[in-house]
């Protein structure tokens, strides 16, 4: 037995340090989430999943005041904190006093999320471009980029102050791997990427970064509108071989929002199933 084994054996063992330490607080205990579109879909998975990680949640919808109340009902149920603010986030005034009364309510915003996309299941066209008209068109870029831009502006300006914030925009593989009948929400997600990345250039230095979660086609209810057979060749065309589910996507929105994605900013984290990767 040489001397430095030895010592190792009569010395006592070191400490652990992380034995006194105590369970670790929820990663976002403490901190206040603004999730856009959360009514239903992405965005109520999203919320529930935040404040179940210790987030305060402001469940935001256009329409749908009912569908949000249970969110943030079934948030309550669990423990967690919400609260639900009805606006149109392409309406500037609407964002405005629904940013304002976020901050009331619950505090600075630390966690944006943008998944409202300023849209209803009819107003975008599946169909192919020669068949669209430029307002089909128009009206689903427009309101895609509204959303994100009238959000963003009201939220970062106290974000960068406050020297810290995650941003995280809600995009679509279809930036990436274009459908045929998706012309116009191809656009638009590409230039949510194209925002995501310009934003992230300007406030990161800041503290404050910004990243985009790119699912395909996702099992929600607007995904009811989309044919049967489409949807079954999107599952096909992903390597898991399956649709996503809300929940796969909050799942990395979540991770986006966290300080576990503390060096990502910038990023375009598809989450398609492998349907992008070839």
């Amino acid at each position: 037995m040489n001397a430095a084994h030895a010592e190792s054996q009569t010395n006592e063992p070191a400490t652990d340090v992380t034995d006194d330490a105590g369970p670790e607080p929820p990663e976002f205990d403490g901190k206040v989430a603004l999730v856009t579109g959360a009514s239903r879909g992405i965005g109520a998975a999203t919320a529930r999943l935040l404040a179940a990680r210790g987030a305060q949640v402001v469940v935001n919808c256009r329409k749908g005041a009912e569908a949000a109340q249970e969110v943030v009902d079934s948030i309550r149920r669990r423990g967690g904190q919400a609260v639900a603010l009805q606006g149109d986030v392409t309406d500037p005034e609407q964002v405005s006093a629904l940013v304002a009364g976020a901050t009331a309510e619950l505090g600075p915003i630390d966690v944006l999320v943008l998944n409202a996309a300023g849209l209803g299941a009819h107003d975008f066209r599946i169909a192919p471009a020669t068949e669209l008209t430029w307002d089909d068109l128009e009206l689903v870029v427009t309101q895609q980029l509204k959303a994100l831009f009238l959000t963003t502006r009201a939220v970062l300006p106290d974000m960068v102050a406050r020297g810290g914030g995650s941003v995280v925009a809600v995009g679509a593989a279809l930036a990436r791997r274009p459908s045929p009948g998706f012309l116009s929400l191809a656009i638009a997600k590409a230039g949510v990427e194209a925002a995501v990345r310009t934003l992230a250039m300007e406030v990161s230095p800041h503290g404050v970064r910004v990243n985009a979660v790119e699912p395909n086609l996702i099992l929600t209810e607007l995904s009811q509108y989309i044919p049967e057979a489409q949807r079954q060749a999107a599952a096909e065309r992903a390597a898991l071989r399956r649709n996503g589910t809300p929940e796969d996507v909050a799942e990395v929105i979540a991770f986006a929002a966290s300080q576990r994605a503390s060096y990502v900013t910038g990023g375009c984290l598809v989450t398609d199933g492998g349907t992008t990767m070839v």
